[in-house]
């Protein structure tokens, strides 16, 4: 392979047990990286901490429970000394028809796709090094809408919305850490399967009709999205957003 990126670096993802986390998780692996993911089911864990390897530490936290999320990041400074890349990525886009939306549910998806990515980040702000790099996972669905689904597009524009203030933060500028979002269309990951193969031929088409691409985009093509605003490649790049989406936003 070409000249790895992140020889030595320490990254930290949330959700990087399954679909864009786990693809990144690899390629920042393959990269040099010592990995650290971040997520709630046990299972997931262990067998992404067996797939990569020595270099990899996989905890288990609830990123929506601040006191979880600082004691992983806490656990990360004792086992590496410090966080070189946070990839604020776990995140949630099931939600129930509109007029059956309870405050439970609006509670738990705010819970996990807006206060987990920002207490991510303060809780890991502490440990981040001098030019630490800070990937937020937004969505296409911050700028096209997604009808009958407000509160998901709602959480992914506050993420857009907090790239671009924190990467303004004096402390964070002062220590040239870089803040950007990675925002992605329709991407085929474990969450997309359909439960029969007509709902999964419909959706297909539908995303072949809207999509000006005409198809999924994989969780690898984000991967490699993330890899770059990490690098040192994108060292002159900080609130900014690079969207992987077959065009979709544009259309």
């Amino acid at each position: 392979m070409s000249e790895r990126k992140l020889v030595n670096k320490v990254a930290v993802i949330t959700g990087g047990n399954s679909g864009i986390g786990l693809a990144t998780a690899r390629l920042f692996n393959e990269n040099g990286a010592k990995v650290v993911v971040i997520g709630q089911n046990d299972r997931s864990l262990q067998a992404v901490e067996k797939e990569l390897g020595g270099n990899t530490l996989a905890l288990k936290a609830d990123v929506a429970k601040v006191e979880e999320i600082a004691q992983a990041m806490a656990r990360v400074q004792e086992t590496f000394g410090r966080i070189d890349i946070l990839f604020a990525n776990a995140g949630i886009s099931e939600c129930p028809p509109i007029q059956e939306t309870d405050e439970e549910f609006f509670d738990h998806i705010m819970g996990i796709n807006v206060k987990g990515v920002f207490f991510a980040f303060t809780k890991a702000l502490p440990y981040l090094s001098q030019g630490a790099s800070v990937i937020m996972t937004s969505s296409v669905s911050h700028k096209k809408g997604r009808p009958g689904d407000p509160l998901y597009a709602a959480s992914k524009a506050a993420v857009r919305s907090l790239v671009r203030t924190l990467a303004l933060d004096p402390e964070v500028l002062a220590r040239n850490i870089r803040v950007n979002a990675v925002s992605p269309g329709a991407i085929k990951t474990p969450l997309t399967s359909q439960e029969t193969p007509e709902l999964e031929k419909a959706i297909n088409d539908y995303i072949a009709s809207t999509v000006p691409m005409k198809r999924w985009g994989r969780p690898e093509e984000v991967a490699e999205a993330v890899l770059y605003l990490a690098s040192a490649e994108a060292a002159y790049l900080t609130g900014s957003e690079i969207s992987v989406d077959g065009g979709l936003g544009e259309s």
